[in-house]
């Protein structure tokens, strides 16, 4: 050979070794960037995971805690889910038993449900309907239920889910109400305190007692004005000017003490509390007057009054700082008391927290003037809270458990307030001097803890609904807001890594070729392992897109042969000759997508086929119709599971020992279609003998 022909195939050879070695350096940095991409996506992955999670336990606890009944129901009225209270009210237990809605429907209310339901479906909710009910002990209840359609990502119904109240006792109540209504009209007309019912000065209604009281029969009164009935031209313009403010709505009540003149010309001296009825807007209607002699003994009946006050200032509010003010502004100053604070019990800090005030312990914008705390079984209060007895302390420079609030004062009264059995709140009251406090004073304190009560307790339970009401809204609106956002990453990140591994791929079969002359079967064999990685890799990108498309893609709705899906996935997945299939029943035919039914039996038959070690392979396939379910198996005789892996296997991404060739995903992708379809699956293993699948489908 020429030296000049050498000279070639030197240079051509040293031109070989440098686009080798740029080769080899490309194929690091491409190595490394997929490498890294990796690890970035399970990072990602798993921060996601960990945000699922944490929403799930946080809608998890708010459903737990929820006070009224919850349940949520098919669109056939099967119910899916239910809370403790639910359970409690109902007595089912959907955990142990099949539970519809139509079972426990009131015969006479069934075409009011059914209609109620059409309606729920065409307009996606309904609120305020109330019907009766039946329980599992077929105890006739009243409830209340507020519901709305659950809607699919395509905007397509799904299911229900609704609030449910008991309000039988409030049924009995206002039952109870109607005849006090009855009653309450016995007693105006039969009452010995003038009541008059006005419309600005004019008299639209009386009792017998005012008629009696001021010597005019109702007809005449009804010619006359409230002011021709006045005595004093000063107490006329006063009320004038109290009305003037009730029409404007800076007072809804007000008390005042009058001189009336009879028909005969006799003074009579009354006190008279007015109190507002407005329409819906607001405006003022009429004015309630209850009259009462008090000519005789002018400065007896405070307590009434202040009673009367309470009760007309609190009735129909639902604000408990506007109760609790009602009572401290209203009716503490009338019983002659220095100062009034009243505590509301927080359980979650467990401690008392003042809501209103009477005398120098607040502004004249209501607001609190050093503002304190107690807890719970410390100081008067507390201790009033813990035992739930009222007390009087005489003399509180001789009682440690005294709490100096803006000034030392010396005595104390302390009265729970007490709602059903549960202390509420206090009152509490002290005065500069020593022994000032009476057993009367006591008694009245407990009247006025006892006609507070109820509204107080019912203002604090709707203060917490609406709370709840608006943890679980938002709490909703983040688990759809995290749903979307997962499964738009995985499509954007799919497709992301999708085109560098196609070009690694085809860079790595290039790489093969060019050097297909001096390679060396280490090379080869690097060659083989990355494809095999970059098929991986590919496999992982396709699974987390059938994995975030379970529930995403629009459903084809049909009815689907088993059996025939089965026979079509027997033959185009590879099964060894020494293989022995057996179905040892029938299939049935499914409601639902067949790409879900292809892609649950191929997954699960796919890996029984896969991890089977032994020569001769045994898969079964198998089902039984349990009630409103189908129940399937599939077992083969392969290498099993051990039990500690029993739920692991249908996480993502979770590969068991010797499981190089799988992705972690088919498993997880079986478990999300069959909680798609309200299924459940688990699995029976044992090691070296072989695992059987178990899952259910709705018939």
């Amino acid at each position: 050979m020429s030296d000049e022909k050498i000279h070639i195939l030197q240079k051509a050879l040293k031109r070989e070794k440098l686009a080798r070695r740029e080769a080899e350096k490309i194929l690091e940095d491409k190595s490394l960037e997929l490498f890294n991409k990796t690890e970035e996506l399970a990072s990602i992955n798993e921060n996601l995971s960990k945000v699922i999670d944490e929403q799930t336990f946080e809608f998890n606890d708010i459903f737990d805690n929820i006070i009224d009944s919850y349940i949520l129901i098919d669109l056939h009225g099967n119910v899916l889910k239910m809370n403790q209270p639910a359970k409690y009210f109902f007595g089912y237990d959907i955990d142990k038993e099949d539970f519809n809605v139509t079972d426990i429907i009131f015969e006479e209310d069934a075409q009011y449900a059914f209609n109620s339901f059409i309606k729920l479906k065409e307009e996606g909710f309904f609120t305020n309907y109330q019907s009766r009910i039946y329980t599992k002990a077929k105890t006739i209840k009243w409830v209340q239920i507020n519901s709305r359609i659950i809607y699919d990502m395509n905007k397509k119904p799904r299911f229900a889910h609704g609030i449910v109240r008991d309000i039988s006792l409030s049924k009995e109540r206002q039952k109870e109400f109607e005849e006090q209504k009855q009653q309450l009209t016995a007693i105006v007309d039969y009452s010995s305190i003038g009541i008059v019912l006005t419309e600005g000065n004019k008299i639209l209604k009386s009792n017998k007692a005012f008629e009696n009281l001021i010597e005019y029969s109702e007809d005449e009164l009804k010619e006359l004005s409230v002011m021709d009935l006045l005595f004093s031209k000063y107490q006329i313009l006063k009320s004038q000017s109290l009305i003037i403010q009730m029409e404007k709505g800076e007072i809804d009540n007000f008390t005042i003490t009058k001189q009336y003149k009879s028909k005969y010309g006799k003074i009579i001296w009354a006190k008279t509390n007015v109190a507002a009825v407005r329409n819906s807007t607001g405006e003022l209607k009429y004015q309630v007057a209850m009259i009462e002699d008090i000519t005789e003994e002018l400065k007896q009946g405070m307590l009434l009054e202040a009673l009367n006050n309470l009760m007309s200032s609190i009735l129909g509010k639902t604000n408990i700082y506007e109760i609790a003010l009602e009572i401290t502004n209203n009716t503490i100053g009338l019983i002659g008391f220095e100062d009034c604070v009243i505590y509301l019990v927080d359980d979650d800090k467990k401690q008392l927290n003042q809501v209103a005030a009477y005398g120098d312990k607040i502004s004249e914008d209501n607001e609190f003037i050093n503002k304190i705390s107690i807890p719970i079984g410390e100081g008067i209060v507390g201790t009033v809270v813990k035992t739930g007895i009222p007390e009087i302390i005489p003399d509180t420079s001789k009682d440690k458990r005294y709490i100096i609030d803006n000034k030392i004062r010396c005595s104390e009264i302390s009265v729970p307030i007490i709602s059903n059995n549960e202390i509420i709140g206090v009152i509490d009251s002290k005065h500069s001097s020593k022994n000032f406090f009476t057993e009367n004073h006591l008694k009245t304190l407990q009247t006025i803890a006892s006609l507070a009560a109820t509204q107080l307790k019912s203002a604090l339970n709707l203060r917490m609904r609406e709370k709840a009401e608006k943890e679980k809204e938002l709490m909703f609106k983040n688990l759809k807001k995290s749903n979307q956002e997962l499964n738009d990453f995985a499509h954007v990140v799919s497709h992301d890594l999708k085109s560098p591994l196609r070009g690694m791929n085809t860079l790595v079969n290039w790489l093969i070729e060019d050097t297909k002359v001096f390679t060396t079967p280490e090379i080869t064999e690097n060659f083989k392992l990355l494809l095999r990685r970059i098929d991986r890799m590919d496999l992982l990108i396709n699974g987390i897109l059938s994995y975030a498309s379970v529930d995403k893609v629009e459903e084809v709705v049909k009815k689907v042969n088993i059996e025939t899906i089965v026979e079509d996935i027997l033959t185009t997945i590879s099964i060894p000759d020494s293989f022995i299939i057996r179905q040892k029943s029938k299939l049935p035919i499914l409601k639902g997508d067949p790409y879900k039914f292809i892609q649950l039996f191929q997954n699960l038959i796919s890996n029984a086929v896969k991890y089977i070690d032994k020569e001769s392979g045994v898969i079964e396939i198998d089902c039984t119709k349990k009630g409103k379910y189908w129940q399937f198996l599939i077992s083969d005789n392969g290498k099993g599971i051990s039990k500690k892996y029993f739920k692991k296997i249908f996480e993502i991404f979770q590969v068991l020992e010797g499981s190089e060739n799988s992705t972690g995903i088919g498993l997880s992708i079986v478990k999300k279609i069959i909680d798609y379809y309200g299924g459940e699956i688990w699995v029976d293993s044992q090691l070296k003998e072989g695992t059987t699948f178990y899952f259910t489908l709705p018939v």
